[in-house]
């Protein structure tokens, strides 16, 4: 029995999906004064690895 060794995947670290990124910025709001503009970028599979989690 012969196990492959898995090199985790750099973009991901290892992991299968890539958590959404949220940031606040008065920059996003323009005129108004909503300090409270979030933008947010949603969860994606790794492109990477294919959502595997590591490197073929």
């Amino acid at each position: 029995m012969s196990e492959e060794k898995r090199i985790p995947c750099p973009t991901c670290q290892g992991k299968k999906i890539i958590e959404g990124v949220c940031e606040t910025s008065s920059e996003w709001s323009g005129t108004q004064d909503d300090a409270d503009d979030m933008q947010c970028t949603p969860d994606q599979v790794c492109p990477t690895c294919n959502g595997k989690g590591y490197e073929e």
